[in-house]
């Protein structure tokens, strides 16, 4: 990868083409949190930057004679804050919008604001002749599983036809067309209009089906299915008859309604080894299962095993005091979280940002310190929402797509890219803080072009 610096400095048309040019320019002059400036201010103004940059390239595509999908690039991906949507009483976004729009088509008018001055969370633009769309999204990050909630906009721009809202949105049908249903079932479950009590599936034992007692069946292999009555069967899969609880090789106490004595468990003992029927044996490396009803001994599920830690809590109230890190609440205060966490916060690799020393561009060397981890940490992405977008993008080719970065974190975006198209598809990055710069080049190492 190229590492380009300062982004004022760059021009697009003397840098390598790429299909994608990411960005999230700074967001602190549109944050709820921050001065609200806008895009006047000195940070978030640097998306006119990004915008100038794209046209430049395009520019010079065109007069090397590439037209239509063949022009570099095709795409624009935008990240920020929620927040501006609502910076300079929206017209902020509405300029990101008409700026975006105005790449492929410079006489295009500015974006009407909205009736009522609120920008919908979600919606999409296009050209009517086809030109280009632009679609984007509030999404949040916990529903690409980061333990966070972390809402931030996704803009996408395809500059040569209608693809943005189909990259960014799902959709199961089309207007008019509904989505097919499920496969066609060829019969019920079995017997249903005769046998709908039919109740519990053992291996190895057979009773007739027609032997009903108390409404309930018994038959091999066929599940009991739940029906209107209270007479709902469970049955342990054992030879005590289900009436006693025994231990057995590879075989798990079911969890009852009622507790006579005989208490769920998780242990790998062979027959007779162990506690019966009311006493949870212990082995190495086992834990027993949450019982409902606390009538035998040992209730508290434990991993008898050296170097395994327990679960995270909420309060440092156990006996083990030596991993007391695994608390986040320590004397009625809540810890600081680590930069390792963190970084699972983001969805990053474990390490990412533990470069240890490091060289600033003026050649000077920095000591090792958490503060810029958190710092550049927090100012960055969250990697599987991004992973997800990327891919969908990249599934438009029937190649390698390549990325172009700008204001590029500590490499999230040519992380997530080069998952997708493999190594070396992210060509360049652009960065203006110093640590992101060092994290940047330590996994995307500088390379000439």
């Amino acid at each position: 990868m190229k590492h380009l610096g300062d982004i004022t400095k760059i021009n697009g048309a003397e840098i390598p083409p790429v299909d994608c040019v990411t960005g999230g320019s700074p967001c602190q002059d549109l944050s709820v949190a921050g001065k609200r400036a806008g895009l006047d201010g000195e940070r978030s103004g640097l998306f006119m930057e990004q915008i100038r940059i794209v046209k430049e390239m395009r520019k010079k595509e065109i007069e090397n004679g590439r037209s239509a999908k063949l022009v570099r690039p095709r795409w624009m991906v935008w990240e920020n804050v929620p927040g501006a949507f609502s910076s300079n009483g929206g017209k902020d976004f509405q300029a990101v919008l008409t700026e975006i729009a105005r790449i492929v088509s410079p006489e295009c008018p500015d974006v009407p604001m909205p009736k009522d001055g609120k920008w919908s969370k979600a919606g999409c633009l296009y050209d009517e002749l086809g030109r280009w769309s632009i679609a984007w999204r509030v999404h949040d990050a916990q529903f690409w599983g980061v333990p966070q909630r972390r809402k931030r906009i996704s803009l996408v721009a395809d500059f040569a036809g209608m693809c943005a809202p189909e990259v960014l949105f799902e959709r199961k049908g089309l207007s008019r067309d509904t989505e097919q249903g499920g496969a066609q079932r060829e019969e019920t479950a079995i017997e249903t209009g005769k046998d709908a009590d039919l109740a519990i599936s053992i291996q190895g034992n057979t009773i007739d089906r027609d032997a009903k007692q108390n409404g309930i069946g018994i038959s091999e292999n066929i599940s009991h299915t739940l029906n209107s009555t209270d007479r709902h069967g469970v049955m342990v899969l054992n030879d005590q008859g289900c009436s006693v609880m025994d231990v057995f090789d590879n075989v798990t106490g079911t969890l009852r309604a009622q507790d006579h004595g005989h208490n769920p468990f998780v242990i790998g003992f062979k027959s007779g080894q162990g506690a019966k029927a009311g006493g949870i044996g212990a082995q190495e490396e086992c834990s027993p299962t949450i019982s409902a009803v606390a009538s035998g001994t040992n209730q508290v599920p434990a991993v008898l095993a050296p170097d395994v830690a327990h679960s995270l809590k909420a309060k440092a109230n156990c006996d083990f005091r030596e991993d007391s890190e695994t608390y986040p609440v320590q004397n009625g205060v809540v810890r600081r979280l680590t930069p390792l966490e963190c970084e699972r916060l983001q969805g990053y690799p474990d390490g990412w940002t533990d470069i240890g020393e490091w060289v600033d561009t003026k050649g000077k060397k920095q000591k090792e310190a958490d503060s810029p981890r958190y710092k550049a940490l927090g100012n960055s992405i969250a990697i599987p929402f991004w992973f997800y977008l990327l891919r969908r993008i990249s599934a438009t080719y029937e190649r390698p797509a390549t990325l172009g970065s700008l204001f590029d974190g500590i490499g999230g975006f040519p992380l997530c890219w080069e998952r997708c198209n493999g190594k070396g598809t992210a060509i360049w990055a652009s960065e203006i803080e110093e640590f992101p710069i060092a994290v940047t080049k330590k996994h995307f190492p500088e390379e000439e072009l």
